[in-house]
């Protein structure tokens, strides 16, 4: 005959194991949940990763952010939908992405219904761009600098990016000299680099740069962003700026951007010394549609 309490012992034998199990079972997944944060990514849960994410990732790869290429990853979510969000939509082409790094913008793109065409210059960040991507059939990713590899091929209307300090201006003014011109371009930049692209005449940052890219777009300061939304931080504040292509872009353009840069070769001397022009002034003093103005009266005098 069975002990008096055999059942209800038994009853708590098997409840006990049951509980103990289903608690491993949530350890495992806590462990699994924070060694690998990245997995859930290919489901586009999260349009971005966190600061511990993102150092994970570069660990378990055996990366480190490189200070030559400018590398700093957007690392919070909400920012990268905002950025994508300030692209105009269209199935018809892809949006071309300069510096996918891991990722962030490229998820927040494909989240809201982008096809994307991204280029990279780290092969580390690429080989782990294609297999984070690699179901995803509206990304493609070319790998190589950008300012070499972009030129070849199918210009699209619209650009956007995180764009390191050493190619922002560079890749902005090819952009610019592009025919036809991209009709939107948002981009993260340094907020001083991008105070001297929106800069007004009669100012210090106001430059050559300036009045090409003001003279082919519209520009616009979409967010400030502090060094902490990024990983590691840089050291300054950052800006997200919208290009919009004008309906009348001045024709020849890269003759008109070669003038002006001529012009400001020497700031504090009158134009009259340094163009075939009797003008009393200084480069710094003209807007950009006077630069217009007198570039194109002076082809007509050539």
């Amino acid at each position: 005959m069975r002990p008096h309490g055999f059942f209800h012992r038994s009853s708590c034998r098997a409840f006990r194991r049951l509980w103990l199990g289903r608690r491993l079972w949530t350890r495992i997944g806590a462990n699994i949940r924070h060694h690998e944060p990245w997995r859930t990514s290919r489901h586009f849960e999260s349009p971005a990763l966190n600061t511990t994410q993102i150092r994970d990732i570069l660990a378990t790869r055996g990366l480190r952010p490189l200070r030559q290429l400018g590398q700093n990853f957007l690392a919070e979510p909400a920012l990268a939908t905002v950025i994508a969000h300030s692209l105009p939509k269209s199935t018809a082409e892809p949006v071309q992405e300069i510096g996918p790094g891991l990722g962030a913008l490229t998820r927040a793109l494909l989240t809201i219904g982008h096809s994307v065409e991204a280029f990279e210059i780290d092969h580390g960040l690429t080989a782990w761009l294609r297999e984070e991507f690699q179901n995803e059939r509206r990304f493609r990713l070319i790998e190589g600098d950008a300012l070499k590899t972009l030129p070849q091929h199918p210009p699209r209307s619209r650009v956007c990016g995180n764009l390191p300090y050493s190619i922002s201006t560079p890749l902005l003014v090819q952009l610019a000299l592009r025919s036809p011109p991209p009709a939107t371009i948002v981009v993260t930049l340094q907020k001083e680099v991008a105070d001297r692209y929106s800069a007004l005449p009669r100012t210090s940052a106001y430059g050559a740069v300036s009045v090409l890219l003001q003279s082919v777009f519209e520009i616009e300061k979409i967010r400030q962003l502090p060094p902490e939304v990024f990983y590691p931080r840089p050291q300054v504040d950052s800006a997200v700026l919208r290009f919009t292509r004008r309906s009348s872009v001045p024709k020849d353009l890269e003759g008109f951007h070669a003038f002006v840069k001529k012009g400001f070769s020497q700031r504090r001397k009158k134009l009259k010394g340094l163009l075939p022009v009797a003008l009393d002034r200084r480069a710094e003093e003209l807007n950009p549609a006077e630069w217009h103005k007198l570039y194109e009266s002076t082809r007509r005098n050539v």
